[in-house]
């Protein structure tokens, strides 16, 4: 199996970095994998006019998307790992999605206008913030799973099979996030 980490995180002793950082010494014992740094690789988020020229075509000018599309193409599983700001995930991921998972590559439109997924891919997902999650739940209405991963992910044929939403990031304990960070490479080692 061949495992594509992206890793949208800017800081590199962030807990983030840290644990995609361990996932990818884990899953080399017994898989294929690949890191994308989106921050390290300067990518550029911002849907921009040459872009959204092309845009309905299924097209790109940025020579990175299509980059992109060769290690997702290339990948049986996508791990997401990605700090919540503002409920929701970094202006860099936002435009990753927006600028490579492009029309005729990882959607098209049915004959009923329905979006139809075109990429046949697993996906683990792993968010961390700070807010408690019953509120990011039930107040907010868990914008990554309601949009990143089901409307998102699922439109283009992504399944995701598991996703770690890891709440009290900096007031929670040392302990606490060290059992959680555990959780996860235990899940890793199970694949």
């Amino acid at each position: 199996m061949k495992f594509l980490i992206i890793d949208s995180h800017p800081y590199s002793e962030s807990f983030n970095r840290q644990l995609t950082k361990k996932i990818e010494e884990v899953i080399k014992d017994k898989h294929q994998v690949e890191v994308v740094n989106l921050v390290d690789d300067g990518f550029n988020p911002v849907l921009d006019t040459a872009n959204l020229k092309l845009f309905s075509s299924g097209k790109s000018a940025d020579p990175m998307v299509l980059e992109y599309q060769k290690k997702i193409d290339g990948a049986d599983c996508l791990v997401f790992a990605f700090p919540i700001w503002w409920s929701t995930m970094p202006a860099i991921l936002k435009g990753f999605l927006d600028k490579v998972l492009l029309y005729d590559y990882a959607y098209k439109y049915a004959e009923s206008g329905a979006l139809e997924g075109l990429l046949d891919k697993q996906a683990v997902v792993i968010t961390t913030m700070e807010m408690p999650s019953d509120t990011y739940d039930n107040i907010i209405n868990n914008p990554v799973k309601n949009q990143f991963i089901n409307a998102t992910l699922g439109a283009c044929g992504i399944e995701t099979l598991r996703h770690f939403q890891i709440d009290k990031i900096n007031s929670g304990t040392s302990d606490y996030r060290k059992n959680m960070f555990n959780q996860i490479i235990e899940y890793f080692q199970g694949l």
